[in-house]
């Protein structure tokens, strides 16, 4: 998971792993604020009948990292805003963590069902607390990975490390030796999946594999983070026939390269986000002050 902020609470990550889940309040600070339109009602102006829509701050508790309080903050400040409306979507959550993006969207789009795939043993009992009886939201506690494996190798700092990852992909962006955790998890191919409205994926490199096989048919609305230039590449080659690129954030390795666990081949690289939206949609509109 990452935003601007992202690799400076990653960094401090590098020098210490501390995994205290705390409990932290969290407004969930919504979406948009739209400029003042009246109503009318028979080609007649209604009195007093102007509307401004209300802007929600709605208290959410979770258990999370301390090292990954801001990231948290920040998903559930409308990091993965879009600017389109929906209700009674199917959203797949591809790279859970502890559940802040299962939540948001599950307030953001309402009657919508939320499936979140989360590896990490440890990361996914958070995902469970956090989202504790909550019928909107379907926890599996399993990585996507193309192909017929159904296990493979995964890699850590810590419980809740939003930088965990297949470790496949963990030798692209980190040193030897800075994954100290390595598990071997439950892996669902992504072909297997139905096609959902809405795909988030976040899984630290993986995300172009993962998306070159997910079915996007019924897709409105894609949400990516990238490691790399050559992941970014990928994911855009992939959308670029079906979908409109909505929204991009980039920012260059080279700043973080002074904390050790960074591969310092990334000197020039970038990472950061790319959102989609399909050509011509059709469960989703464009919100109104979009």
């Amino acid at each position: 998971m990452r935003s601007g902020r992202r690799r400076a609470w990653s960094a401090w990550n590098c020098a210490e792993s501390h995994a205290a889940p705390l409990c932290e309040p969290a407004g969930n600070a919504f979406w948009r604020t739209d400029a003042e339109y009246a109503t009318k009602a028979a080609g007649t102006s209604m009195p007093g009948a102007a509307v401004k829509h209300y802007v929600a701050h709605i208290p959410m508790s979770l258990a999370v990292p301390e090292a990954m309080y801001w990231a948290i903050k920040d998903v559930l400040e409308g990091e993965y805003e879009t600017g389109f409306d929906g209700v009674g979507l199917d959203i797949l959550d591809i790279g859970a963590n502890v559940g802040s993006f299962a939540l948001w969207a599950s307030a953001r789009w309402p009657g919508s069902l939320v499936t979140s795939y989360e590896p990490h043993p440890g990361t996914f009992e958070l995902l469970k607390r956090n989202t504790h009886q909550r019928r909107d939201i379907v926890p599996v506690n399993a990585a996507l990975f193309p192909g017929g494996a159904k296990t493979a190798s995964f890699v850590s700092r810590f419980a809740g490390d939003g930088e965990s990852g297949l470790a496949s992909y963990a030798g692209d962006t980190f040193v030897e030796g800075a994954m100290v955790e390595r598990y071997e998890v439950a892996v669902v191919d992504p072909a297997s999946l139905p096609s959902a409205d809405i795909v988030k994926i976040d899984i630290e490199g993986g995300e172009g594999d993962v998306l070159d096989c997910i079915d996007l048919s019924k897709t409105s609305l894609v949400l990516l983070e990238y490691q790399n230039r050559r992941n970014r590449d990928q994911l855009a080659a992939r959308l670029k026939t079906d979908f409109d690129l909505i929204d991009t954030v980039e920012h260059i390795w080279d700043p973080l390269l002074e904390q050790r666990c960074y591969r310092p081949e990334l000197a020039g690289d970038v990472y950061g986000r790319m959102f989609a939206a399909r050509k011509g949609m059709t469960r989703m509109t464009r919100a109104a002050d979009r």
